[in-house]
């Protein structure tokens, strides 16, 4: 399996329902900065500055295991399944030390400016492929 990027989160009051634990849109917020953070990590800074392409959730599907509560720390990790043309697959898992507290699988699609399916960028497929170990 691919290398697993791994972005640790601490849960504030402004993540919880009225009882203290995580509201479950909220998994997917702490996913989508995990994947954010793996592209900074893997030095695609520039991303967020250029205008050429974006990533876009094509499917996501999500299993709530236990519950995310107040004060916690987790780490939410990132790591891709596979790879096409103009799309690729994370499985993205939080946990709480070793407890999995919730998992998902995330399809992110690569739209051109005019907002229709593009190929992925070079420099995007080649950090996918690594990670896949078929560079």
């Amino acid at each position: 399996m691919a290398n697993k990027f791994e972005f640790k989160i601490r849960i504030y009051m402004e993540d919880t329902d009225a009882g203290g634990i995580v509201y479950h849109a909220n998994h997917i917020r702490f996913m989508e900065r995990t994947r954010t953070e793996w592209l900074r990590a893997s030095g695609v800074d520039h991303y967020w500055h250029q205008q050429d392409y974006n990533f876009v959730v094509h499917k996501i599907n999500v299993k709530y295991s236990r519950p995310i509560l107040m004060d916690d720390l987790i780490t939410v990790t990132a790591s891709v399944v596979s790879c096409k043309a103009s799309s690729f697959v994370l499985q993205q898992n939080i946990y709480r030390g070793e407890i999995m507290l919730a998992s998902g699988e995330v399809e992110l699609a690569c739209l051109g400016s005019d907002m229709k399916p593009r190929r992925l960028p070079d420099e995007i497929r080649s950090l996918i492929l690594k990670e896949l170990g078929q560079d």
